[in-house]
């Protein structure tokens, strides 16, 4: 908008808004002033600045120059937050990716943290897999000894391996496919119908509870108790943990808060009773006068349910069978009425899927709807190689080496990333962005280093073998060298066509018993 008298651009509404903002910052400290000058300096855009509900805290949208964004393919805003604590918190990058989470004009991949902690860059790191958080040091910029913006950008993602992470995913932001999945068990949780995840080694089944978790804690009405069977000692300390984490969950529901239901095995505080020796005969008694305070189903997640299976538990005998006693008691609570569901990930189905142990009827038998964890598509595959990679200035260009990945690792996710980051490790700040080449995928590929995609591979296929010994064996003649061994087990294909039913509802082959699996296939040889 032209001034007609002096012939000068107006600002307009929104950039008159702007600018009281901006200045409203650069009043907030010494630092803020600085912190801008360095932006400018940086050729850095700055499009919005918004103080947090907690004081000190600002939310800066910010945009590299048009050359850099083609270096690092960040072409929408980037999230900066600006502070000025000496010492971060890990919440704090929390905090980040759920505001990122909500906001679909910036960067998904990469945020920015500014602070006075030397060692916020090390607490960043520890995020990698979830999101490429920069961290920006503002003793460094008042002194004038830090780099310009793309410059520790490009520092930042060509240091950290997104890659080479092989704990569950706890954020949202790194977390790929299983849509179809999470929508389908939200629902059946929704109605109290009990599902059980199950699937290989390293194939997502937690970083999956996570996901549900994290989607079921985003409404306040919805109550959830999670329990680690494999953190667990002692049936009692099972039963307490889920009785605590029931009468926390239920308490903090909307109108909940003043309850005080009379529980014989928690105090008035909501902890096990000290002098209550064993709670067997009466948690069940407080499950029930617990749910009576809820509208929507409470969800009780358990992961490494195997451990409640007798025959497959590394706990004491006696105390696996009283593990297993529980769940049982569980049973009546969960069938005889619609406020109680169970989520459970594991290796091995058996727990729900064998009618009969020891002789006796397994009253867990089909207490929950088993759920099948498969390797990802090709399509997720290709979404979460391309969404790593731009946490490290990373492009994969053609479909050849999406291809080769999943024809050599059938989707699963922890090989694929064990593969890329093979694939990527000569990359340096001058070589961004930095290309998965086939010719660089071919030696990832073939790599034989400890812990790479090879030993994982592997150890995918120990683990199958471990919990499965007859299919695996099956496994062994079909895919054998030797043509009479395929033979047989083509003949014994043919006698039980669900022979091979765990191999192929885990991944490790197609339903028509061609191999999907290839790198753990192979390692049959071995």
């Amino acid at each position: 908008m032209t001034d007609a008298r002096s012939g000068r651009v107006r600002a307009t509404r929104n950039q008159q808004i702007l600018g009281d903002y901006k200045e409203r910052f650069r009043r907030s400290s010494t630092g803020a002033h600085e912190f801008l000058e360095f932006l400018r300096r940086s050729d850095v855009g700055v499009w919005r600045f918004e103080l947090d509900s907690t004081p000190s805290r600002w939310w800066l949208n910010v945009t590299l120059p048009p050359h850099q964004q083609g270096i690092f393919g960040l072409n929408r805003e980037i999230q900066v937050l600006y502070t000025e604590y000496e010492y971060v918190e890990p919440r704090a990058l929390s905090v980040i990716q759920q505001r990122v989470r909500k906001d679909m004009r910036v960067e998904p991949d990469v945020a920015i943290l500014v602070s006075r902690d030397s060692h916020a860059k090390d607490t960043a790191r520890r995020r990698a897999g979830e999101m490429a958080i920069i961290a920006v040091n503002l003793d460094e910029i008042r002194a004038g000894d830090s780099p310009l913006l793309h410059t520790l950008i490009a520092q930042s993602v060509a240091t950290v391996d997104h890659f080479d992470v092989a704990t569950p995913v706890r954020e949202p932001s790194g977390f790929y496919g299983r849509q179809a999945e999470i929508e389908t068990i939200a629902n059946d949780l929704k109605r109290a119908v009990s599902v059980g995840i199950f699937g290989l080694r390293k194939a997502g089944k937690t970083s999956l509870l996570n996901a549900l978790d994290t989607l079921r804690r985003d409404d306040e009405r919805n109550a959830t108790v999670r329990v680690d069977v494999s953190e667990i000692i002692t049936a009692e300390q099972f039963r307490s943990t889920v009785l605590e984490g029931l009468w926390a969950a239920v308490r903090h529901l909307p109108g909940n808060e003043d309850i005080h239901p009379r529980l014989r095995a928690l105090t008035r505080q909501g902890t096990r009773r000290a002098d209550l020796p064993d709670s067997a005969t009466s948690w069940i008694q407080d499950l029930r006068a617990l749910l009576e305070h809820v509208e929507r189903p409470v969800v009780l997640i358990v992961d490494e349910i195997d451990q409640a299976f007798p025959p497959r538990s590394n706990l004491d005998p006696a105390e696996a069978q009283s593990l297993f006693s529980a769940l049982v008691q569980l049973r009546s609570v969960i069938q005889e009425q619609d406020r109680l569901a169970l989520l459970c990930a594991g290796v091995d189905p058996a727990l729900f899927e064998r009618p009969l142990l020891d002789g006796k009827d397994n009253l867990l038998y089909k207490l929950v709807r088993l759920v099948w964890l498969t390797p990802m598509t090709r399509d997720e595959i290709a979404e979460m190689v391309r969404s790593l990679g731009k946490r490290m200035g990373v492009r994969v260009r053609g479909h050849q080496e999406i291809d080769a990945l999943f024809s050599h690792y059938g989707g699963h996710p922890l090989l694929t990333r064990k593969a890329c980051s093979v694939a990527v490790r000569s990359r340096t700040p001058e070589t961004l962005p930095f290309h998965i080449t086939s010719e660089a995928l071919e030696v990832a590929l073939k790599s034989r280093d400890y812990g790479g995609p090879y030993d994982q591979a592997a150890d995918v296929l120990a683990s199958f073998t471990e919990w499965f010994p007859d299919e695996a064996a099956l496994l062994r003649l079909h895919f054998s060298p030797d043509e009479e061994e395929r033979d047989l087990a083509l003949s014994l294909l043919s006698e039980n066509p669900n022979a091979m039913v765990h191999s192929i509802a885990y991944g490790l082959c197609f339903p028509d018993h061609t191999a999907r699996i290839a790198a753990a296939i192979e390692s049959l040889e071995q």
